[in-house]
Parts: C-alpha cells; sequence; structure tokens
C-alpha cells in the first residue's frame, strides 16, 4: 500500500489554505458591509442635524420678526398723525416678515408654513386696519385695529407649537 500520508497533509494544508482565505475574504466583505453601513447612519444623521439647525434658525427669524410687528403696533391708538407714523414702520415689518415666511415656507413643514401663512395674512389685515384707522380717525376703526391686533398676537402661539412639534419630528 502507497505511503497516502504525503496526499494527506497535502490536502489539509490546501484545505487550511482555502479556509483561511474564504475566511479572510468573508472578514473583509463584512467589514465593508459593516463600515458602509456606518458611513450611511452618520450622514443620514448629519442631514437630519443640518435641516433642524437650518429650521431652527429659520422658525426663530419669524418668530423675531412676527413679535416685532406685534411690538410695533401696541399701544397705537391715537391720533391720526401716530397712525400714520405706525402705518410706515408696519409696513417694513410687514416685508420682513414676509420675507422670513417666505422662508419658512421652503423649509416646512407644511403644518409650519400653514402657520406662518396666517401670521402673514393678518399683518396684511393689520395694515388695512391701520390704514382705515388712520385716514379716517373713528373710533370704530381704532377699535377694529386693537381687535385685529389681538387677533394677530393669537397666531404667534400655534406657530411656535407648529415649529417646537416640527424641531421634535427631525
Amino acid at each position: 500500500m502507497p505511503d497516502n500520508s504525503l496526499l494527506i497533509a497535502g490536502l489539509t494544508g490546501v484545505t487550511a489554505i482555502v479556509a483561511s482565505s474564504l475566511a479572510s475574504w468573508l472578514t473583509s466583505r463584512g467589514n465593508a458591509h459593516a463600515a458602509r453601513i456606518q458611513v450611511d447612519a452618520t450622514t443620514a444623521a448629519q442631514r437630519r442635524e443640518g435641516t433642524r439647525q437650518t429650521r431652527r434658525a429659520a422658525y426663530l427669524v419669524l418668530i423675531e420678526r412676527a413679535q416685532t410687528v406685534a411690538d410695533g403696533l401696541e399701544g397705537v391708538d391715537g391720533l391720526s398723525a401716530e397712525l400714520e407714523v405706525a402705518l410706515t414702520a408696519h409696513c417694513d415689518r410687514h416685508q420682513q416678515l414676509r420675507r422670513a415666511v417666505t422662508i419658512v415656507d421652503l423649509e416646512g413643514p407644511s403644518a409650519v408654513s400653514v402657520a406662518a401663512s396666517n401670521l402673514l395674512i393678518m399683518s396684511g389685515s393689520l395694515v388695512t386696519a391701520l390704514t382705515a384707522a388712520a385716514e379716517t380717525g373713528s373710533r370704530e376703526n381704532r377699535i377694529e385695529f386693537q381687535e385685529t391686533l389681538r387677533a394677530y398676537l393669537r397666531l404667534i402661539r400655534p406657530f411656535v407649537d407648529a415649529a417646537a412639534a416640527a424641531l421634535e419630528e427631525t
């Protein structure tokens, strides 16, 4: 009987080399796959954080502009000349609010955009009410202006709540 030890030793060696190479190849593929998953997860987290920060900045600017509109009109209830000055200043603040609302519309989501648009619409109503009060000087128009201002102030909170909810979701 021929000596099979050399053949068995050769087969054992080849099997060990193949098994080692296969294990190394599988480990390398697994590591590459794990690295890809880690990169994808990190990229997604960075994208979410970037979106959150951009939205937060846009929301803060809008809140600041909305409050500036309100602050500029609180206490205005006087003579026609005072109302004219307030109207001119409000028109400037209204344009700044419009720009802030446009940015919020771009950033979304829709619930925040709707709340921002409601603020802008009511700010436009303030222009109308203030114009009427300045032109006529009547008590009724000044009362209507004050009611419109109170309605505007009530719309700030829903925007803040919608913005906070949107930031929680991102």
